[in-house]
């Protein structure tokens, strides 16, 4: 994929005149009548968008070609319809599509000459707008006013998002592509979600009432489901024995669904299947801004967490004199609490072989991604409830999306197997319909429903805040993967030992970019201290203090923030800037190796050497690349090494150092 980017960044920059034409014809398409509805418009100018951060085209081009081509495919169609007026009814597509011309013509009666701007932006209409414009003789003059005044928003907003993406990758090779990566499988699992629950919840709420009419019809012919289902459905029947089968029910069709799962899991040739590429896939992608991320996330369902909303939320319903509601709560959560160690202690099946050391050490069920489901879940039930039939789907969607984070952030810690994860959500999910139906059937709905959505937001606020005052250093500790060093003769490193260290910085799979041609085994801080006098100086802490300077694009280089680098999942343990006139800099990184000299204990570190340039994005963001060709900075350290220290550079260029400790 890298390959294939940069020869079209090439083809790009060798051809100016062609890529401006591609974007021309594609502006015009996508607002060209009828030939609008087919072209992809959206995804190519999100991927020109991320050329011009690639600096393969000029902004200001850009941007004139793409109204310049906007305004033509506009004022063509306009011509269209204004020259054949009611006679394009008759045209194809709009005989077999009649609805797509009626929709255009209902958002210009509605909305007059405005449609024209508006409706460029509103995806339903988009093609149309200008034809329909044309049809119902809007004058020409006030139609070019409209047509490019949109135009001339329509071409950023549209380019904007890919400007975005690609300084976000531009970025990410400084960074952590894997962390742009996992942040966006977290927005778009976050928005299946959504989406799923959303539509789910369309289509079922008109049907609620059938449906719940059809099951009491099939439990009166099914003697054995027949109470259960008269008491979740029925109001006139109390609901308490229902309620009680059904948690019974479930516990046991969990337990048969995890046998079947822990037989796989206990599988010596299983190791191939979708849970262990699933866990393998996601520990390749860690890294620590990810971690401090997915440990905030996991939080949110930890026990001080839930134990502060179950309080808070059942205090409040009491003060409320909403009993019954209360007393749900109580039932949902409480099954909640209790389910996941049972079945936990009853089946016993071991956490993957990468989770941290924990005082839990049985996977099955996830019990943070069960408590999330219900406890979550449950809480949108209450909130639903009171709100306009209009509205009732958006809790559950919310709800959705704080369960799937919690969810992938079980599953990127390395806590829990695919399996356990969608076990939780299923189980929890199949409480909250029974319980969910039992509540609407027998309690009346809350009238302020607000008060509780803004509780539930001030409490989820008031743990994250908690936990990253008290606990979240502490957990990052307890979630780090688990590694060990190895010890090495210092006689067989020089030798040739150092070919099984790492080459290249290890950021994503399959990315060849800046090799690892240091190694070095004793102390960084004495290494530092060496350094110090050719003018090598520790690289600044990057905070939100730092982050800000990447917003002053007037600044030098020298005072930009240095962005920490990932190998391995890690940050790098050392790094030393030396400033160079008139405005360049040289970079010195060091990361463990997770190897020790086994002679004198001395640590083994893998590190690189490169400069770094200025880099600017729109005017508005400066911030340092790279160079992955840094021959003058390699040659520049060799030269400022201290001379006690013991050096060799190997045939393919890696340079070995050994800084040997004070004899006492």
């Amino acid at each position: 994929m890298t390959e294939l980017f940069q020869q079209l960044l090439d083809w790009v920059q060798l051809h100016p005149l062609w890529s401006g034409a591609l974007l021309f014809s594609v502006a015009m398409a996508e607002s060209l009548a009828l030939v609008g509805m087919i072209v992809p418009g959206v995804a190519i100018m999100f991927g020109i968008g991320a050329l011009i951060a690639a600096g393969a085209i000029d902004f200001g081009t850009a941007m004139a070609w793409a109204v310049a081509g906007a305004v033509a495919g506009d004022g063509l169609s306009f011509w269209f319809g204004r020259h054949y007026r009611d006679r394009l009814r008759a045209v194809w597509p709009f005989t077999r599509y009649p609805q797509s011309l009626a929709r255009g013509i209902e958002f210009f009666e509605k909305y007059g000459g405005k449609s024209v701007a508006i409706g460029r932006f509103f995806g339903p209409v988009r093609a149309v707008i200008p034809l329909v414009a044309g049809m119902m003789g809007m004058s020409p003059g006030r139609f070019a006013v409209a047509n490019v005044l949109s135009a001339l928003a329509w071409a950023p907003a549209y380019l904007l998002p890919g400007v975005v993406f690609g300084s976000s990758l531009k970025l990410a090779s400084e960074v952590a592509l894997r962390l742009v990566i996992v942040l966006l499988l977290l927005v778009a699992l976050g928005w299946f979600a959504y989406w799923i629950i959303h539509r789910t919840f369309s289509y079922l709420q008109p049907r609620a009432g059938r449906l719940l009419n059809l099951a009491l019809q099939w439990g009166e012919r099914h003697p054995l489901v027949r109470s259960t289902a008269e008491a979740l459905i029925d109001p006139q029947h109390p609901e308490a024995r229902g309620v009680s089968i059904l948690a019974t029910v479930l516990l046991l069709m969990a337990l048969l669904f995890a046998l079947v799962t822990g037989w796989t899991l206990a599988d010596p040739g299983a190791s191939s299947g979708i849970n262990e590429t699933v866990l393998n896939t996601l520990q390749s992608l860690r890294s620590p801004w990810g971690d401090h991320l997915f440990v905030s996330i996991t939080a949110l369902a930890d026990a001080k967490s839930l134990a502060l909303l179950v309080s808070m939320v059942l205090a409040w319903l009491l003060l409320m004199r909403q009993r019954r509601a209360a007393l749900y709560w109580l039932v949902a959560t409480g099954f909640a609490l209790l389910a996941a160690p049972l079945i936990k202690l009853v089946l016993r099946i071991p956490r993957p072989l990468l989770a941290p050391a924990t005082g839990d050490s049985f996977a099955f069920p996830s019990g943070h991604t069960l408590w999330a489901t219900i406890a979550f879940g449950f809480l949108a039930v209450l909130i639903a409830r009171g709100l306009d039939p209009r509205w009732r789907w958006l809790p559950y969607s919310l709800a959705g999306m704080l369960v799937s984070g919690v969810a992938l952030s079980r599953l990127y810690l390395g806590m829990h197997w695919l399996a356990d994860v969608l076990a939780s959500i299923a189980l929890g999910v199949a409480w909250l319909a029974g319980l969910g139906i039992a509540y609407s059937r027998h309690v009346a709905p809350s009238p302020r429903p607000r008060p509780l959505a803004l509780l539930t937001l001030a409490l989820l606020l008031c743990a994250t805040l908690i936990h990253l005052k008290f606990d979240h250093d502490e957990n990052v500790a307890l979630y780090a993967p688990p590694r060990q060093t190895i010890a090495i003769p210092e006689a067989e490193w020089w030798s040739g030992g150092w070919r099984g260290l790492p080459a290249l910085r290890q950021d994503t799979r399959g990315r060849l970019e800046h090799p690892l041609r240091l190694q070095f085994a004793g102390s960084l801080t004495r290494l530092a201290a060496g350094l110090r006098h050719a003018g090598w100086q520790p690289a600044p802490a990057f905070d939100w203090q730092a982050a800000i300077r990447l917003f002053s694009p007037a600044l030098p280089l020298s005072q930009l923030p240095l962005l920490p680098q990932v190998h391995a999942g890690r940050h790098e343990t050392l790094s030393l800037v030396r400033l160079l006139p008139p405005d360049r800099r040289l970079v010195l990184r060091f990361w463990p190796a997770d190897r020790h000299l086994a002679e004198d204990g001395a640590p083994l570190w893998v590190g690189v050497v490169n400069e770094q340039l200025k880099s600017e994005l729109l005017n508005l963001l400066a911030y340092a690349t790279s160079r992955i060709d840094s021959a003058q900075a390699f040659e520049q350290l060799r030269a400022d090494l201290p001379a006690s220290m013991k050096q060799r550079l190997t045939a393919n260029g890696t340079l070995l150092l050994h800084l040997p400790a004070p004899s006492e």
